[in-house]
């Protein structure tokens, strides 16, 4: 390679080629240095990653946002594996693609233009990185007779005058010169800078021939981007009010000319890994060589294409993003591990690399330094769900597998009706429209195959498609309404409810559309009251803009046009409001609306609230009068009192903020990998569903979450709420965010809850209503919790008076039971004891009681305690005990109802052991699978009658599908048929029995629903 830049004393480093660029702005041009954003878009739905440097600045240019400053400098991490910037299938084969890479870029925001935007990059390429001026070309906008923008001869002349001669200036049209951010919104011409790495190869006038071209020898360096007009929706162009500046020069490609490499792969970005590969590997070193057609080079190439994926999985991880999450991530962390363990012979080796990664990039994003165990504890989580999957995948998705690969990117086969659902997908794609699978569709998959809508959005990203989940979510709606109505009501019924509901949800929309939005700050306007223990929430006065009697626009509606009051519904959107609409996860208001009474003004009539819906930035009170009377009125323009329940908000309000303690409790105490799924709050519960790696949570656990919630409550810490914008949000390093969510540029409410004398910290983005100080939950306790997937865990709690009342019925509870204890002890035992035992037993297995959750264990293991005792003691033989159990569920479940019955015998835990023959003798006339669980060991059987075996059902293949879940071996009793009967061998359960069990059940209920 021709050398090009001037002979240096010494060649400078990647560090030293990145601190020169930033110290080259912000030392000699006053720019602000603003740290790279996240790869992971934070305020943009429409790119999967941020694959450009301009992407965090995209609003300002857009007039969304203000400018963190007029002049600003930054290197930003970008990520390439889809859509337009595709890069992802050629990275390995060639010297300067990259799935990750670093932007360098300066900006200027309606401060310097053109000329200054030239002169420093100029500046910068001569002086400092000595680059030679004759080796340089650069191209300016030759004009657009469609656009009707000239040529930009202003560019041309200052080149000339920065000391280029005209054939080193070189014009270009739209294609490579004019930039534009979409369809429509700012734009402009672009000058780019070019070098040629060969220039002993050829003449000026050849050499000026191949820019642009294509050509390895002579490539783009860096692109000015003058962003001065605006595109409108009819494709005409006008000036914008004020000029910026957008540049952006790849690092590695710099790297490599500065170090005289002909290959981004050859410089110390990469030479280090390359070297940590080997000698982990033990490998031969790498060569350098490209695939051709006389080589294949698939060492080597193995070598670039893990190198760089370790970079891009580094950085994807550091900054949030998760595998399950997105599945271009899952798709390149798994191509590395394969080459880690096929090409190389080495398991662990992308774990390995981090380290390496994080020392050559780990001072420029110290976030890569900070978060480098959590990175290498993802990798091996991910490695051990790919390992599991591939050694515990079905016969039949191995061949599904077979018949399409990619499906190794996605974790669906526990679900055990994906394989026929894919199946059907393949069939009916070319059915679909707009690239989009339509929501009839998704309900199949849910109904027939039992997908998750997790599950198919999984899918849909995986085959590049969208879903209609609008549609889906009618659907579903629609089986639900179905669902409620009896065998006595018409089946049109249904049918109009949720008729009646569209039309009204369609109303409200076109309502709104064209009202101003509603001003909706005065939710957060209330204060808690500590002599009554209550938030204060004063009412609003507002003027009504917009009216629906049902789905009817009125501007005047009276008590006299009601012809249902029941069921008629008044849309009301006022001009302010203070009623918190459903969002965050946090449910909305309850409450009322005073309507001016003209007959008797001390009684003003009285709107329910029975629901609060945000549409198109407006508040929608959907209303329906509590007192029908002839002499209620309302008409566009009347003053309304709104008045939100104060209770339902208390509730709300409590749970919400338990919902972020409980989330910093379990990241403080266990310092693992955490990330959040879901949340849900309402004035019963809050419901938080997290990852959590390398930690299974037991019952000592949650009473440890339980005590640091509560002395937080006790401390009476603030909690505080401050208002950021999302630039302000990125310079910051320990906020808590859900992975994948797209949050608003402005107005960001961060609420923290900081205790140093308890070590917890709480900083999330919320938009959700919150206590004012932690004394004001008063108390908190977990009433539930269940291993919802690998690594995953969901947690119900209560605070508040909602945990109050949980904690006195858990007392109560205490009292009976140390009561009934008692006279088991003194021997004073009637059935009656017995009875009421088993009632209570039941009832905390099998009711809504809410309970503090060890509390519940505890008790549960007690009354078991006992009744086994009982039992022991007792007359009753075994086979009363379980044909009791069995001939009251099949009255409960007569056949003609239930097609087949599948059954935990839930008394089975109190005894030593169950002959499960005996429960499946008593049911001949339909398939049964019983499964009983004694002394810590789960077993199952299964028996199918002749007329219910076919190709896809049978005894074996239905108990294989509960088996799975505890990784049972099933087999035929000696000398019978498999089809017919089968048995589960015994296996020794964990503390997680009723979770496996629930998830074993619901395998077993989907196979038989969808074979039988």
């Amino acid at each position: 390679m021709y050398n090009s830049a001037k002979q240096l004393q010494r060649v400078l480093s990647a560090r030293e080629i990145r601190k020169t660029f930033l110290d080259h702005f912000t030392i000699s041009h006053g720019h602000k240095f603003v740290r790279s954003s996240p790869v992971v878009p934070f305020c943009d739905p429409t790119v999967a990653f941020v694959n450009a440097g301009m992407n965090q600045f995209k609003s300002v240019f857009l007039g969304t946002a203000a400018a963190p400053h007029k002049r600003v400098v930054n290197s930003q991490k970008c990520v390439r594996v889809g859509g337009k910037h595709n890069d992802l299938s050629v990275v390995g084969t060639d010297g300067y693609h990259h799935t990750f890479f670093e932007m360098l870029g300066n900006w200027s925001f309606g401060d310097y233009f053109k000329r200054e935007a030239c002169a420093m990059a100029l500046e910068l390429l001569r002086g400092p990185y000595n680059i030679n001026q004759s080796r340089l070309y650069v191209t300016y906008f030759a004009g657009d007779k469609v656009l009707g923008i000239p040529a930009d001869l202003e560019c041309f002349e200052i080149w000339r005058s920065l000391g280029f001669p005209a054939s080193h200036i070189l014009p270009f049209g739209c294609k490579d010169n004019f930039w534009e951010m979409g369809a429509t919104g700012p734009c402009g011409p672009c000058t780019e800078i070019h070098i040629d790495h060969r220039p002993d190869l050829g003449s000026v006038e050849q050499r000026a021939k191949l820019v642009n071209a294509g050509r390895s020898d002579l490539t783009e360096l860096w692109n000015l981007v003058f962003v001065q007009y605006n595109r409108h929706a009819d494709g005409s162009i006008s000036q914008l009010p004020a000029h910026h500046v957008d540049t952006g020069m790849g690092f590695e490609r710099l790297t490599a000319v500065l170090q005289n490499k002909t290959s981004n792969y050859d410089t110390d970005l990469f030479t280090s890994l390359f070297d940590g590969i080997q000698q982990e590997a033990k490998a031969p070193v790498y060569g350098g060589s490209f695939p051709d057609g006389a080589n294949a080079a698939l060492l080597d190439t193995s070598y670039r294409i893990l190198a760089d994926h370790a970079r891009m999985i580094t950085a994807c991880l550091a900054d949030g993003m998760l595998p399950d999450q997105n599945q271009k991530l899952r798709r390149v962390l798994r191509k590395a591990l394969n080459i880690s363990e096929h090409v190389f012979a080495h398991e662990k080796l992308l774990s390995h690399l981090v380290p390496i990664v994080v020392e050559t990039l780990g001072e420029a994003y110290p976030e890569m330094s900070a978060k480098q165990q959590a990175v290498i504890d993802l990798i091996n989580h991910e490695q051990e769900v790919y390992k599991n999957l591939r050694e515990s995948s079905s016969k039949a998705f191995a061949e599904v597998l077979t018949e399409f690969p990619n499906l190794d990117d996605i974790d669906l086969m526990e679900c055990p009706g994906f394989v026929p659902a894919y199946r059907e997908f393949q069939v009916q794609r070319c059915k679909f429209n707009n690239n989009t699978i339509p929501g009839d569709f998704l309900y199949k998959l849910t109904d027939t195959y039992g997908l998750t809508e997790e599950s198919f959005l999984k899918l849909a990203e995986l085959e590049n498609m969208n879903c209609d989940l609008e549609r889906y979510r009618a659907e579903v709606s629609l089986a639900k309404i179905k669902a409620k109505n009896t065998q006595r009501e018409e089946e049109g019924t249904s049918f109009s409810g949720l008729a009646t509901e569209q039309r009204i949800a369609e109303a409200q929309a076109k309502l709104t559309n064209r009202l101003a939005g509603t001003d909706n700050s005065h939710k957060y306007a209330y204060a808690f009251d500590k002599e009554t223990d209550a938030y204060r929430i004063p009412p609003l006065s507002s003027s009504v803009v917009g009216m629906l009697l049902n789905d009817a626009e009125v501007s005047r509606t009276q008590g006299s046009r009601l012809q249902e009051p029941s069921t008629d519904t008044i849309s009301i959107i006022t001009a302010a409001s203070n009623f918190y609409y459903e969002s965050g996860g946090q449910q909305a208001d309850a409450g009322k609306i005073l309507v001016r009474n003209q007959h008797k003004l001390e009684h003003p009539h009285v709107l329910d609230v029975v629901d609060v819906k945000h549409l198109n930035n407006c508040v929608v009170h959907v209303c329906r009068l509590s007192s029908p009377t002839d002499g209620f009125e309302l008409a566009i323009g009347d003053e309304v009192e709104l008045q939100v329940d104060p209770i339902q908000r208390q509730l709300n309000t409590c749970h919400h903020t338990a919902t972020h303690l409980l989330n910093a409790a379990i990241r403080s105490l266990f310092n693992k990998v955490t990330y959040q799924v879901s949340s849900s709050v309402t004035r019963e519960q809050c419901k938080l569903e997290l990852g959590l790696l390398g930690k299974r949570i037991q019952k000592s656990d949650v009473q440890l979450i339980e005590d640091l919630i509560n002395r937080l409550i006790c401390s009476a810490t603030p909690v505080d709420v401050d208002l950021l914008s999302a630039a302000e949000v990125l310079q910051q390093n320990d906020i808590t965010m859900v992975p994948g969510e797209v949050y608003p540029e402005q107005g960001l409410r961060l609420v923290s809850v900081q205790s140093s004398e308890l070590q917890l910290s709480s900083k999330e983005l919320c938009c959700g209503t919150h206590a004012t100080n932690t004394s004001e939950l008063s108390c908190f306790c977990i009433v539930n919790l269940k291993q919802t997937n690998r690594a995953r865990f969901s947690f119900t709690a209560v605070a508040g008076q909602a945990a109050e009342n949980v904690l006195k019925t858990a007392a109560l509870l205490r009292h009976r039971v140390d009561l009934l204890e008692k006279q088991f002890q003194t021997d004073k035992l009637t059935n009656a004891t017995e009875v009421e035992l088993q009632t209570i037993r039941h009832n905390m297995l099998h009711t809504d009681i809410k309970l503090p959750y060890a509390f519940k264990m505890d008790t549960l293991e007690r009354i078991s305690d006992m009744l086994k005792r009982i039992k022991e003691s007792s007359r009753t033989t075994l086979k009363e005990f379980v044909e009791v159990e069995m001939r009251n569920l099949l009255q409960e479940k007569p056949l003609d109802t239930h097609p087949f019955i599948l059954h935990y015998i839930t008394s089975s835990a109190l005894v030593e052991e169950i002959p499960l023959q005996r429960a499946t003798k008593l049911c001949q006339d339909r398939p049964i699978l019983v499964i009983s669980m004694c002394d810590s060991v789960v077993k199952a059987r299964c028996c199918v009658p002749p007329s219910f075996i076919n190709d896809r059902f049978n005894a074996s293949t239905w108990l294989q599908s509960f088996a799975e879940t505890f990784k049972g071996q099933v087999a035929a009793p000696k000398g019978q048929n498999a089809q017919a009967v089968c048995n589960m061998k015994g296996r020794r359960v964990s503390n997680l029995f009723e979770e496996q069990l629930e998830q074993a059940m619901a395998k077993a209920q989907a196979h038989a629903k969808l074979y039988l």
